[in-house]
């Protein structure tokens, strides 16, 4: 009796137990992530953000990351999203010790990391909160404001075990820190407000200098990450890379594409652009990836323009296959009406845009143009670093990254005309003097270097950063480099009936305070000639001039107080002589304008010897914007039309030159001075005039329409007050 009982017991012990694991089965497991590292490289994977790049790496098992301040490893496809669950993670960590031995550090984890907007890629790389739990160089073990009083060897190995238990209000903490060739243990517990602890989860490699000596400081071992728990949300489509975004441009039956990529040193797998035929994809071409800029560049002839073509861009790296799919559009000459979305001077702080973003993808331009200043110094923080030229380069891919990771998902499907401005290759203005290096430049880069005109920047990093940007432009009509053998991109393209002039604004541009006294030039004889002949090629096509920067000064008021200013060499109003000169090589025929740059939007009809003789010019605002402008003159213009704003009419510049203000968006003011602590940073962009532009050309009727968004409206449901004051305008231009 006892023994039939005992087997009816198991056996419905057996059964339950199965039961329960269909159960947990069918309800899926809790999130889980255990890292996978091997090799030796800077990038870590497509699973993390390194805060900077250049201050992680991998080797073979480990990763290492220099000792200083704010140095952070993200994990991205796993965040602590739920008010209630549990959350488990762990990690190996060790001291090297560097030449400057005991300074201030702390190895383990930042987790709780959040940003002012919503989103784990702001937090990334614009956090403002976090919780913090480690151990410290001189082996006391930390969890928040909590410090152990026992000490464990920082120069071996110690395992960190966090575990948090979430009730929907706390969020109970513990951390114990345990080593093995010591035999010691060290636990630590606090209790925070649940949405503490809510947030991206990272490796910590804390130090107390911002930018220290890399020879010397301090380093953090890491192996063997891992966490799971109920209160994890994964997500494995939040990676990046190693394929990070493609752009492309098509014109003259040529199709030109980019392909960004991770720093994937020590792979020499060639990059493989596929395209689909019959639902199948079929190789086109293989190209390896350029080992500074970290790009691959396809150029596809005889291109039928004709019919949407989908692509893929394909590589094997360590082991597994990646892709990043895309489509080449069919040209839009079948459509009266072409649309363009122009762009300039993102200040970083609303990283990744994601208002603007959804924004532009529901207008769906035809094409999109970056006029400049695509990242900031200050992008992702840690400032920039100038040499030598490989680490140089780390830099500003990380900061470029945030660009694509932005724009990438409307790249990789329209043709996109990027260039770069100033900030683009870390020069606060430049007067880019026929590519020379900067005469009698100090160790450190100041404004008044820039004044003499020139590059500060080493010449095969400039050359990198505009393949970066410039890489998918049609082939540069004058190839011959400038000084240093910098490269040149100026170059024409056209699509579904737009014949575009592309400029280097800047490249040849004379320095104000040049110390050889040169003549002063600004698009130099080369481009003149370029459009000289451009202008020549009379066809239906809207001829388009886009530059860096507009051939006026239309700003009375800049800086963070809006103080009055004259100080307009920046723009291309100055040299007076060559900018009146490129004017009239414009004026001969209609001709319309784009650019970015002043960080303030506008509309003008330039003059040069009459009012109104020259191109209208359309200047973007910032996207967001950072440094304010604004025009706002104390006298009326010239023959002001009813019902227009009082900016608006003709106007002499503060350089002497003609400008009919048709339109300006303007910051509010005030909107200077607000900071985070009083508003969101969106807010902040919407009411510092912020925003992005679009122009129709109707091919048919020659109506060219322009419009103002302002940073901060729904495109579905656009409103009349969503553009900025004075927009949408529209002008004819002549047959």
């Amino acid at each position: 009796m006892k023994s039939l009982f005992f087997s009816e017991f198991c056996r419905w012990a057996v059964v339950s137990i199965f039961a329960l694991l269909i159960l947990l089965s069918e309800s899926g497991a809790a999130p889980s992530f255990e890292s996978d590292w091997s090799g030796n490289r800077i990038w870590i994977g497509p699973e993390y953000w390194a805060n900077p790049l250049q201050d992680w790496e991998l080797s073979g098992n480990e990763v290492i990351g220099l000792a200083a301040a704010n140095r952070t490893l993200h994990q991205l496809t796993h965040q602590v999203s739920s008010q209630s669950g549990q959350l488990r993670m762990s990690v190996d960590v060790r001291l090297e010790d560097g030449i400057n031995k005991g300074a201030k550090s702390v190895g383990g984890f930042r987790f709780g990391i959040k940003g002012d907007l919503e989103g784990y890629r702001h937090a990334l790389v614009l956090p403002t909160s976090w919780l913090e739990a480690g151990v410290h160089e001189d082996g006391r073990v930390t969890l928040e404001k909590k410090v152990s009083s026992s000490k464990l060897d920082p120069n071996e190995w110690i395992h960190l075990q966090l575990s948090a238990e979430l009730d929907g209000e706390r969020a109970t903490i513990e951390l114990i820190a345990s080593q093995e060739s010591t035999g010691k243990r060290v636990r630590l517990r606090t209790s925070v407000p649940v949405e503490d602890i809510q947030g991206n989860l990272a490796l910590l490699s804390g130090g107390a200098q911002a930018k220290p000596d890399r020879g010397k400081a301090a380093k953090w071992h890491f192996r063997d990450w891992e966490m799971e728990g109920t209160a994890l949300s994964s997500r494995p489509d939040q990676v990046f890379g190693p394929i990070l975004w493609t752009q492309y441009t098509l014109s003259d039956e040529i199709v030109k594409l980019l392909v960004m990529m991770a720093p994937v040193e020590g792979s020499n797998a060639p990059v493989r652009l596929e395209m689909k035929e019959d639902g199948k994809w079929v190789q086109q071409s293989s190209q390896r990836i350029d080992q500074l800029s970290r790009t691959a560049c396809f150029r596809l002839e005889d291109w039928d323009s004709s019919r949407n073509v989908d692509y893929r861009i394909a590589c094997h790296w360590e082991g597994h296959d990646y892709s990043w799919e895309g489509r080449i559009r069919a040209e839009p000459v079948n459509q009266s009406s072409v649309s363009m979305a122009a762009f300039s001077c993102d200040n970083g702080y609303t990283f990744p845009n994601t208002t603007m973003v959804r924004n532009v993808g529901i207008q769906d331009p035809d094409i999109l143009y970056f006029a400049g200043d695509q990242i900031y110094e200050s992008h992702g923080g840690f400032g920039i670093t100038r040499h030598p030229v490989d680490i140089a380069m780390l830099e500003y891919l990380r900061k470029y990254w945030m660009f694509g990771w932005t724009w990438r998902d409307l790249l990789k499907d329209r043709p996109s005309i990027i260039i770069p401005d100033d900030h683009d290759v870390f020069q606060g203005n430049i007067w880019g003097h026929g590519g020379r290096r900067i005469p009698d430049m100090g160790e450190k880069l100041t404004g008044q270097d820039w004044l003499k005109g020139g590059y500060g920047m080493d010449p095969d990093w400039v050359n990198a950063v505009e393949r970066t940007q410039t890489g998918s432009l049609p082939d540069p009509v004058d190839p011959r480099p400038v000084e240093q053998g910098i490269g040149t991109y100026f170059t024409r393209m056209q699509y579904g009936g737009l014949d575009l002039a592309i400029i280097e604004d800047r490249k040849f541009k004379t320095g104000p305070k040049d110390p050889a006294k040169d003549e002063p030039q600004l698009l130099g004889p080369r481009q003149e000639a370029f459009l000289e002949t451009w202008m020549q090629d009379k066809d239906d096509d809207i001829k388009v001039f886009l530059s860096q920067t507009i051939f006026c000064k239309v700003t009375t008021h800049a800086g963070k107080a809006l103080k009055f200013s004259e100080n307009g060499t920046d723009s291309n109003g100055w040299p007076k002589n060559k900018r009146d000169k490129a004017l009239r090589i414009l004026s001969s025929e209609d001709v319309i304008m784009v650019h970015g740059d002043q960080h303030l939007g506008a509309l003008v009809h330039q003059g040069v010897d009459a009012w109104e003789d020259g191109p209208i010019a359309f200047m973007v605002p910032g996207a967001p914007n950072g440094f304010p402008r604004a025009w706002w003159p104390e006298e009326k213009g010239l023959d002001q039309k009813p019902g227009e704003p009082s900016w608006t009419g003709r106007y002499m510049d503060s350089l002497g030159n003609r400008m009919t203000v048709l339109a300006a968006a303007n910051p509010e003011k005030g909107s200077n001075l607000l900071s985070k602590a009083e508003v969101d940073p969106e807010t902040i962009a919407h009411r510092k005039g912020s925003g992005h532009g679009v122009i129709r050309f109707d091919r048919d009727t020659r109506e060219v329409t322009f419009e103002m968004w302002r940073f901060q409206f729904d495109a579905i449901q656009p409103k009349p007050e969503d553009q900025f004051t004075g927009f949408p305008k529209t002008i004819h231009l002549n047959q």
